[in-house]
């Protein structure tokens, strides 16, 4: 994105190897992009005294090293009072994948929760800016979501550093082919296993838990 002055900003925001924080990077790339706060203040938000920065700092401080969930991430997203509508589906009642795709081949941007399917070590956020896929003719086939990972490195010549891409066996390693074409808003949608797969942390497989789609309100 740009600011008034016509400079380009980062927006991508790099978790370190200690704190728990992705939510709250997630957040802060989200804020950037919507030039809703400069991507300096957020650098600094524990420095803060007054503005979006600090306000944010404020709610989410006291999650830095814990982590969040997604329906209290909602909440305190909301709580802030910004110029935001946050849309959010939840793997234990809806069908996130579904949805997930749909946003983000309207070009929204959309905070994804994912784990992993055969540990406990992964419980992350992400932002997810694109898909990629195949097309022919006026049929589509998604199979990879593209993500700014806030626990990955700084991306390079693209507009992603991870991607989640559709699994073609199961948990198990089984063959286990599944379909996932953009369905309509009231098609019914199996529940998918993705790749996780990124240049700074080894593939893995995992289930998304929850996609946030987030609009600025004109």
């Amino acid at each position: 994105m740009q600011q008034h002055r016509q400079e380009q900003v980062r927006c991508f925001m790099q978790q370190s190897m200690l704190d728990g924080a992705c939510g709250t990077h997630v957040l802060a790339m989200i804020l950037v992009i919507f030039d809703l706060a400069k991507a300096s203040a957020m650098h600094n938000m524990s420095q803060r005294k007054h503005g979006v920065a600090a306000a944010v700092w404020k709610v989410f401080g006291p999650k830095y090293f814990c982590g969040i969930h997604a329906q209290e991430w909602v909440e305190l997203v909301n709580s802030l009072a910004l110029p935001l509508k946050l849309t959010a589906k939840y793997a234990t009642t809806e069908r996130v994948d579904q949805h997930a795709l749909n946003w983000l081949m309207r070009g929204e941007l959309v905070a994804l929760v994912f784990a992993s399917v055969k540990h406990q070590r992964t419980n992350h956020w992400a932002l997810a800016v694109g898909v990629e896929g195949m097309a022919c003719g006026a049929k589509r086939q998604p199979q990879r979501i593209l993500l700014l990972d806030p626990g990955g490195s700084e991306p390079s010549f693209q507009a992603f550093n991870a991607r989640l891409r559709l699994s073609t066996t199961g948990a198990t390693g089984s063959c286990q082919v599944q379909q996932l074409p953009l369905p309509a808003d009231d098609a019914k949608l199996p529940t998918a296993l993705w790749h996780y797969e990124s240049e700074s942390w080894s593939a893995e497989l995992v289930r998304l838990l929850a996609a946030v789609r987030v609009r600025k309100l004109q």
